[in-house]
């Protein structure tokens, strides 16, 4: 049986290479086509993946061209401009959008009934995926934005407070991947069990939360959250590819769910019968639901800014 395909743009940065190696890993094989900022990149990756063969299975990785796209079941959009320590996320947008233009513009152009998906990566990822959904044929339940690592996140800034272990944790932040992001603190989880937190403890890991953009870029290293993003896509990857159930939010295009109509924000979802992602619709309280707005209406005005593809 034929691995399933992932086609990684921008796979000689931080996210891409890594993203490449873990599924060069994963238990299950994968035929990956890598698509870099040059031939010579992609060329030393390559070459690097071919001494891998010794350690185990041999892996199924070569140059990608645009054409790849149309035939794989993963398409991963992780190309973005140098990153500049302390930038806001929205700094970086016109410069991403004239990277990530091209590969857009091709996409846009697969048929309308492909059965595969793509992650948009590269910020800002709730801009970007609607703005590529406003022009792909494709369903909008196959054009997806990561924006798992503020869930992950809190769940680390929940379990400290807690003095718990990170991976017992559940709880989830959804709207915008930035200033714009609504975390939903009364469907905590620890063990299994819901957990409400003290006034104390919530303040506490929200600060966490709130502020990990600002800590990480006081450290002066022009670097993303490279094994983070990495890890989150790939595990998106082995989900969806291997029918998987869903414990993930992503960015998609509502259409009327939560009140939110034509534009990408983070919500959860679920695998539904045809292999597409379909969107759950959680009970939110009056503020939560109030955020999420303010969420859609920030990305909504960015989007706009965009033009067409």
């Amino acid at each position: 049986m034929k691995p399933p395909k992932v086609t990684i743009v921008g796979a000689a940065g931080g996210v891409g290479a890594c993203l490449a190696h873990l599924l060069i890993n994963a238990q299950d094989p994968y035929e990956i086509a890598l698509i870099g900022r040059s031939p010579q990149s992609v060329a030393c990756l390559l070459m690097d993946s071919a001494s891998l063969a010794p350690l185990g299975r041999t892996p199924i990785v070569g140059h990608g061209e645009t054409q790849d796209f149309h035939d794989s079941d993963v398409i991963v959009i992780a190309a973005s401009v140098p990153l500049t320590a302390w930038a806001p996320r929205a700094e970086s947008m016109a410069g991403n959008a004239e990277v990530v233009h091209p590969y857009f513009r091709e996409i846009a152009k697969i048929s309308a009934d492909w059965r595969g998906h793509v992650i948009v990566v590269t910020n800002p990822i709730d801009v970007f995926s609607c703005w590529l959904q406003q022009h792909a044929r494709i369903d909008r339940s196959r054009v997806l934005g990561y924006s798992w690592n503020d869930s992950l996140r809190l769940r680390v800034a929940v379990a400290k407070a807690l003095g718990e272990d990170p991976a017992d944790i559940t709880a989830w932040v959804i709207g915008e991947h930035g200033d714009a992001f609504v975390p939903l603190f009364d469907r905590i989880l620890a063990g299994g069990k819901p957990v409400r937190l003290s006034t104390r403890q919530r303040e506490s890991a929200l600060a966490d939360l709130r502020t990990f953009y600002t800590r990480w870029g006081r450290l002066g290293i022009a670097r993303t959250t490279v094994w983070t993003t990495a890890g989150g896509v790939a595990r998106m990857i082995q989900d969806i590819t291997g029918r998987r159930p869903v414990e993930w939010t992503a960015s998609v295009a509502l259409n009327g769910e939560y009140g939110v109509r034509d534009v990408n924000v983070g919500v959860p979802v679920a695998m539904d019968a045809g292999g597409g992602l379909a969107v759950v619709e959680w009970d939110l309280e009056p503020s939560q639901h109030a955020a999420l707005q303010r969420a859609a209406s920030v990305v909504r005005q960015l989007v706009d800014g965009l033009g067409g593809l």
